[in-house]
């Protein structure tokens, strides 16, 4: 699509089209408001046949035109009565809208025009049933957010009356990690994230906690309070019935097909593990885990089939890319079962590089804690180090700072008073200084010990702390090799069948070989018969035109003899004439004997005519059989030019010639 900003609609264009020309002015207006006017570009497409988006369409300026299964049905004009209707509303849709040239479109979600249509029916949530105020904002972005606007109104309504107010304080944890929840969340206020990704926020009228609800391996991760606030909790049931079985759009082996023909893209949320051997062909890799963080990298006018580890787990992915507003489908069924085309078995997925590796930044707050233990040690030895002078104002043997088993003694004598001047203006020190000055330092000490026992405490919180980390962290190392272990035996598993496979295809290969082998054998032996019967056909062919010549002077030498009988004939009229006027015996004896002649020379010409035709018509025979002989020719020629793919038929060929033709070939008589 073209990449042109969207711009709000005038609402006199919007006031003509239908069923808009209909509604009161404040549902009218409400629609308007969500209404999108955008610009199209020739050759793009508003949707494909098959699709189920949720977008009414309507052309405003240009062309655009409907096409099934390719072939052009009919074409809308921006501007005439017929484009004051909705182009192809029928879901799925029935056709294919491709811009002919430059249009201006108006876009509306249908289920923003529905539910301001169906205001009302009895089953319609009215949106004026929203109280004004803080309490309808959360229930008003729910209404206009991606995949809830998709929903039945009738949904929504009983989704609303159904949800239970919970009040959260912040840094509470709202789900642990791996935990499967019972209630699906809607933020009313305050802001949660993700522990893992802190950009990662969901604020007012938000929601989350489908993974935690639907996989058996509950939330990939924790999802905390960033500031206190109240959540809406929808119980599990309703969730399942009211929002994800609607929302989801299911495919399966047999129909994903033509979602792939009509643009679709893989959409791989599985594990690396899960991937070896059976990698999708064009696809976009995404871990389940991540698919949160990087779903916005994802083209909004793409539709996606997802594949997961299980069928539930596409389905949720399904979900969550619905809630972003891209055209997604859950392919529920085993990838094993995809056609091989769809199948790319020589790619390799990523590997982790070291499962075993700590995160840095736990490894770094255990040395900054070794750092500050270290300090605090050496606090505690110069502490310990000082003396303390006790006076005669009885202080006590010493003071305790932190350790049980250790003293600061004030063994040391009290030191004798400073020689006063014998100037009669300086006074002499005073046991009241000396007790201020004493009490000052105790207070000081104990300041000192107190901050000292508060740092050993936040040392020993932390130090716990990190130690529960470490323990987590080792159950997750423990976990990550068994994982890799199990890869591993899946990958020796795949390799060993891999080589199971090779064999047996090496074994069938040598077989075929053998076969070919053979095949070439017969098909020598074939183009020996054959050249011996073009010798064969060439002889005849040769002796067929001798034949010819010699019929065709045995045809003239006949024709000539026609003509002596007709002469004599004619003669022996004459004769009989002469007969009746004279007596001539001795002629008349003469003529009889050459009529006599000339008749055995006609039977006996008519007996050779009549070899000849025989001959003739077996020439003709062997010159079929001759035409017979070169299609065979013919057909063993285009053998040989593609032997390969023609072998079976080939072998065909053989038993053919083996069952019948061969004794055909031996019945014919060349000589």
């Amino acid at each position: 699509m073209s990449a042109a900003a969207r711009e709000s609609v005038d609402t006199e264009i919007l006031a003509n089209l239908s069923p808009l020309n209909t509604m009161d002015a404040d549902h009218f207006n409400e629609v308007a408001s969500r209404a999108k006017i955008k610009q199209f570009k020739k050759g793009e497409y508003l949707f494909r046949e098959g699709h189920s988006d949720r977008h009414t369409f309507y052309v405003i300026k240009g062309r655009i035109a409907l096409l099934s299964q390719a072939s052009e049905v009919k074409t809308i004009d921006g501007g005439n009565e017929e484009a004051n209707n909705p182009i192809a509303p029928d879901l799925p849709r029935k056709f294919t809208a491709r811009v002919q040239s430059t249009a201006t479109v108006v876009m509306i979600d249908t289920t923003v025009l529905d539910f301001h249509l169906g205001k009302h029916d009895a089953e319609t949530y009215e949106v004026n049933a929203i109280d004004e105020g803080g309490e309808g904002d959360w229930m008003t972005k729910v209404l206009q957010s991606q995949a809830f606007s998709k929903l039945p109104p009738i949904n929504l309504q009983r989704m609303l009356s159904g949800v239970t107010e919970v009040p959260y304080q912040s840094g509470d944890v709202v789900i642990h990690e791996g935990q499967q929840t019972d209630h699906y969340f809607i933020v009313k206020s305050g802001v949660c994230c993700d522990a893992n990704v802190l950009t990662q926020e969901w604020r007012c009228g938000d929601a989350f906690g489908a993974s935690g609800l639907m996989l058996e391996s509950g939330q990939p991760s924790s999802i905390i309070m960033k500031s206190s606030g109240e959540l809406m909790l929808l119980p599990k049931e309703d969730f399942i019935e009211l929002c994800y079985t609607p929302l989801v759009q299911n495919t399966n082996t047999n129909d994903v097909r033509p979602h792939i023909e009509n643009g679709a893209k893989w959409l791989d949320l599985r594990s690396q593990s899960s991937r070896v051997g059976s990698c999708l062909v064009n696809s976009t890799y995404i871990p389940f885990p991540d698919l949160l963080e990087k779903v916005v990298n994802l083209n909004n006018f793409q539709a996606y089939i997802v594949v997961g580890d299980s069928p539930v787990q596409a389905g949720v992915g399904a979900f969550l890319l619905m809630q972003h507003g891209l055209n997604a489908y859950c392919y529920n069924d085993e990838t094993s079962n995809l056609d091989v085309d769809f199948i790319d078995a020589d790619a390799s997925p990523e590997m982790v590089d070291d499962i075993s590796a700590a995160p840095n930044s736990e490894l770094q707050l255990k040395q900054e804690l070794e750092v500050e233990k270290q300090r605090l040690m050496q606090d505690m030895e110069s502490l310990k180090s000082q003396e303390v002078p006790s006076f005669s104002s009885g202080l006590g043997e010493g003071l305790s700072l932190v350790d049980d088993d250790s003293f600061i003694q004030t063994s040391t004598p009290t030191p004798p008073p400073a020689e006063v001047p014998t100037n009669s203006t300086a006074a002499p020190l005073s046991s009241t200084a000396v007790s201020q000055a004493d009490d000052q330092k105790i207070q000081e000490l104990n300041a000192a010990n107190a901050e000292l026992s508060k740092k050993i405490a936040w040392f020993e919180t932390q130090l716990s702390n990190v130690n529960k980390q470490l323990s987590g962290e080792t159950e997750r190392r423990k976990l990550a090799e068994a994982n890799y272990t199990n890869f591993l035996k899946k990958v020796k598993r795949y390799k060993r069948g891999n080589d199971a496979l090779v064999k047996k295809l090496k074994t069938q290969l040598i077989e075929g070989k053998n076969k070919l082998t053979h095949l070439l054998e017969q098909s020598a032996s074939v183009d020996t018969d054959i050249n011996q019967a073009r010798a064969q056909i060439e002889e005849k062919v040769t002796a067929l035109a001798a034949a010819e010549e010699k019929l065709v002077k045995e045809q003239e030498r006949v024709s000539e003899l026609e003509t002596t009988v007709t002469d004599l004939r004619n003669e022996l009229d004459h004769v009989g004439q002469e007969f009746s006027s004279s007596d001539d015996a001795d002629k008349v004896k003469l003529l009889q004997e050459k009529i006599k002649t000339s008749a055995e020379e006609k039977r006996a010409l008519e007996e050779e005519l009549k070899v000849l035709r025989e001959d003739y018509e077996a020439l003709e025979n062997e010159r079929a059989e001759a035409a017979l002989w070169d299609e065979m020719e013919d057909l063993q020629n285009a053998l040989d030019s593609d032997y390969k793919p023609a072998a079976d038929d080939l072998s065909d060929l053989t038993d053919l010639l083996d069952d019948g033709a061969s004794d055909d070939l031996n019945d014919l008589d060349f000589d």
